[in-house]
């Protein structure tokens, strides 16, 4: 009767393993995401260069949608950052580098990610990108207070989650 429980456990080890494992497939996206990060950063120097070269013909409103826009580029990085290291750090590897890092500032904070933490900085990303949406549309004199509306909703349900996120994860952590 010894055997086939032996072989039993062998396949659950084996299953086991291809699990743990199965966390490397990530990396790949995460790699994709810094490319996209690169691509980004090409167009991101071109509008730079292209709203230096049309600068006399600009009015302050323009200037402001041009800042808003490049301020929605770097938060969109921002977003990109959380999810790389974060879901690097949580799910697939912790960074190396943060070995190298002899006082603990520069990624100390690596330490204290967890799934829910994560959660949490990618909604407060998200409502900030939100935000920054709403705030150009209504700088923007041609946009339907139809779409501004839903964009509003949505930005509604985006603080609503973070809210739901930081209470049920208060409530774990008391629970513990």
């Amino acid at each position: 009767m010894g055997k086939p429980i032996s072989a039993f456990k062998r396949v659950e080890n084996t299953i086991e393993w291809i699990i743990y494992n199965a966390r490397w497939i990530q990396v790949p996206i995460y790699l994709g995401l810094i490319v996209v990060m690169l691509l980004y950063s090409y167009v991101f120097c071109c509008e730079v260069f292209d709203h230096i070269v049309h600068i006399s013909s600009l009015h302050e409103a323009d200037m402001l949608l041009i800042t808003l826009g490049l301020v929605d580029v770097s938060m969109i990085f921002n977003l990109i950052i959380v999810v790389i290291m974060g879901g690097y750090w949580t799910f697939v590897s912790h960074l190396s580098i943060s070995e190298r890092d002899k006082d603990g500032e520069q990624f100390g904070h690596l330490g204290n990610l967890s799934a829910n933490s994560l959660k949490i900085k990618l909604l407060v990303s998200l409502i900030s990108i939100s935000a920054v949406h709403l705030l150009e549309s209504f700088v923007r004199h041609d946009v339907e207070p139809k779409h501004i509306a839903a964009q509003i909703a949505i930005h509604l349900v985006f603080i609503i989650s973070a809210l739901a996120m930081t209470y049920m994860d208060k409530i774990t952590a008391n629970s513990h």
